[in-house]
């Protein structure tokens, strides 16, 4: 038998209730000592009483000199409102609300219109509602109008249910469908990510499978740490605390075929660095290979060659334009390539590829400076790639007044 967690209302505070709460409002606390004001409002609105009085318009939790703070941290610290909401005592959500609304005439936005008593008027309910029916994100609506988040949840909850009453299409979901960290995930989406989790993904992985945006992903995977942590178990990879320790993909990770290659050329006595950078290996990693080679050998007796260093090679070999990738893009670029082909399909992928490339941009280049055709002019009209001015100035033939 479940328990009250509170005491039931007796027939002297309902009449205390239904007597002052019209003209008092949450202010009859005072008549009412054991009861908070969250009780007495669900109350009243069980019982359908309205307050009459005049109220002032909502406040924030920060003002004065704690709210330019806690704009100071979000514009120029580009701090995360759940940490400026630890940083002042607040939740997350009233630093959201306290920091948009004061951001909003700041940027020079109209403020939704207002009674006397705080309320939304209805013109600033139609702007609101327009702002819905746009499909803007609820930290958008927020920003352009001054309101608190759930100000924006109630107002999208009633809209959908009055056009379902007349046999509307609902609203567009927030940021027209595009995920971001505030939109509302499903169930299947929720089971979706925690399923990549339980893979060995990481977070970005995770994301990018998913399309679920990476805030969201993180904080599934917080909930899931600890939900795994209660029944003594622990993510793929990673120890209870949900710290990784092992990878199930990654750009970063070196290839059998790449550790294999890098043994046989330091056998060949092909300095570290050079055989790091042409198969493509951090070089950090080159060496934790060598000295695990070199390890390996001591046990059985024997030592690594030691490397040809360049300055007692007479003749060097001329440098591959197409090889090795030169920058980190195009350096995980080709490793997103190992993951489906072997080293050497990869290579000659990548090289086929800038050769391509590099005679594509001879031949544009060429045509840039020969004149061309007439049916060759029409053919890139035709293609999109040129347009025809409708009238352009000629400066020989406009009339010029003298000095």
């Amino acid at each position: 038998m479940s328990i009250r967690k509170t005491a039931r209302w007796s027939a002297h505070e309902l009449a205390l209730l239904r007597t002052h709460y019209p003209s008092e409002g949450s202010r009859i606390g005072a008549r009412l000592p054991g009861r908070s004001r969250h009780a007495i409002q669900v109350k009243a609105h069980k019982l359908g009483l309205e307050t009459t009085h005049t109220n002032a318009a909502p406040t924030t939790r920060l003002q004065g000199l704690a709210l330019e703070e806690a704009i100071r941290l979000r514009e120029t610290e580009k701090r995360s409102f759940a940490a400026i909401g630890r940083h002042f005592g607040i939740c997350e959500a009233s630093a959201c609300n306290a920091v948009t609304i004061a951001l909003c005439v700041r940027r020079g936005y109209r403020p939704a219109e207002r009674d006397q008593h705080g309320r939304l008027t209805p013109e600033g309910i139609e702007r609101l509602r327009y702002a819905l029916k746009k499909g803007l994100k609820g930290i958008d609506i927020q920003l352009r109008l001054g309101v608190s988040a759930a100000c924006v949840s109630e107002q999208r909850r009633r809209y959908n249910r009055e056009l379902l009453s007349r046999g509307k299409a609902p609203l567009p979901p927030p940021g027209g469908g595009q995920a971001y960290s505030g939109v509302k995930l499903t169930s299947a989406q929720r089971k979706q990510v925690e399923a990549c989790f339980m893979l060995g993904l990481g977070t970005a992985k995770t994301a990018e499978r998913t399309g679920v945006s990476k805030t969201s992903c993180i904080r599934i995977r917080d909930r899931l740490v600890r939900r795994l942590r209660r029944k003594g178990e622990a993510l793929p990879g990673c120890d209870a605390a949900g710290v990784r320790h092992v990878h199930a993909e990654s750009t970063r990770f070196i290839t059998d075929e790449q550790r294999h290659l890098l043994r046989a050329m330091l056998f060949d006595r092909v300095p570290v660095r050079r055989a790091a950078h042409e198969l493509v290996i951090g070089t950090s990693s080159a060496y934790r290979i060598r000295d695990a080679l070199s390890a390996e050998l001591a046990r059985e007796g024997r030592s690594l060659p030691s490397p040809r260093l360049p300055g007692r090679i007479r003749a060097q070999p001329m440098p591959d334009p197409f090889w090795p990738p030169s920058n980190p893009k195009e350096i995980f670029a080709f490793r997103r390539l190992l993951q489906t082909m072997s080293f050497v399909e990869a290579k000659a992928h990548w090289r086929q590829s800038l050769r391509e490339a590099r005679r594509a941009e001879r031949v544009e280049a060429e045509n840039a400076k020969r004149r061309l055709t007439f049916e060759e002019q029409l053919a890139r009209v035709a293609s999109g790639d040129v347009g025809i001015a409708r009238n352009f100035v000629r400066h020989h033939l406009e009339p010029t007044i003298a000095a």
